[in-house]
């Protein structure tokens, strides 16, 4: 019998396929509601369907961050993230939500927060992460929809460099709110993230992790959005731990006339890191690509 490749031979990759393998599943097993034509939706919905990364919209984004002013000598690191998001649908406004974070490629000139800096350049795969979040919508009595969410978080030790990630198992509860009004949506994901397990001569890890999304939505299916993603390593000392971006950035959303059951969303984001780690980069530049499946059953909530 032929080997597995060394990839496989990792257990985080192993643990990761059989997640997303019963994830599939499940979402196989959630109630089916009848979907209608994805021609026939308004902007202002089609909009809102795709902002809510906690509704349950089948989607794929592809990221892809690069962060300018790295110390020392105001070095470039770059990070290509790929971030599948699956939803199992169920009556009465509810829906169990997977979402994986892949480090596909990771091009760094730096060191992670468990390994002394590197004056060279690595490149390879970051550690990947899995969410599993169970969420409830709620329709408000003025049309806006509010949802909640509560789940833990899986980090896995998948790095293909010391450099690139923890090398540490990773646990923690996870939480996503959020609103959508007529022109705007809102949404916060926070969560904490505790090392487990042997340390491997590798350092603990006890960090605090949040994405906050608002978007506002223009005419013909244009966008602003402020998407930040805000750290704190508790591990650190005080004046060093926390990173805040403050930025903009403008998207659009784009339906496919030919497939109209599928459609795609864009948009760059530039960030100043206004507080930050002393290894951290001064400046990042987002860009994103979302493909996902336009569904109005998301908001069937009665």
């Amino acid at each position: 019998m032929r080997a597995l490749p060394q990839t496989l031979r990792r257990p985080g990759v192993v643990c990761l396929l059989a997640i997303m393998a019963s994830s599939v599943g499940l979402r196989s097993a959630g109630a089916e509601t009848p979907e209608e034509p994805p021609a026939q939706i308004p902007d202002l919905v089609f909009a809102r369907m795709a902002e809510n990364p906690a509704s349950g919209i089948t989607r794929l984004p592809v990221l892809n961050s690069t962060q300018f002013g790295i110390p020392p000598d105001n070095r470039v690191g770059n990070v290509l993230v790929l971030a599948p998001i699956l939803p199992a649908l169920f009556k009465g406004g509810w829906s169990l939500i997977s979402r994986t974070t892949i480090p596909a490629v990771v091009t760094v000139p730096f060191a992670s927060d468990a390994v002394p800096p590197s004056s060279g350049r690595t490149t390879g795969f970051g550690d990947i992460g899995l969410e599993i979040i169970g969420h409830k919508m709620i329709r408000g009595k003025r049309g806006q929809f509010y949802d909640v969410g509560f789940g833990p978080f899986f980090g896995f030790p998948s790095a293909s460099d010391d450099f690139l990630g923890t090398k540490r198992w990773l646990l923690g509860p996870e939480m996503a709110a959020g609103i959508a009004g007529r022109q705007w949506v809102t949404v916060l994901f926070v969560r904490n993230e505790w090392s487990v397990g042997s340390d491997g001569g590798r350092a603990d890890v006890n960090r605090l992790w949040m994405q906050y999304f608002l978007f506002y939505n223009l005419p013909k299916l244009f966008y602003l959005v402020y998407e930040p993603i805000i750290t704190a390593n508790w591990k650190s000392r005080q004046g060093d731990r926390w990173t805040l971006p403050v930025g903009i950035g403008v998207g659009r959303h784009h339906r496919i006339p030919k497939r109209p059951r599928f459609a795609i969303t864009t948009r760059i984001s530039g960030f100043y890191n206004a507080v930050r780690t002393d290894r951290g980069a001064r400046w990042q530049l987002l860009a994103t690509l979302v493909f996902w499946k336009p569904n109005p059953a998301v908001f069937n909530v009665d």
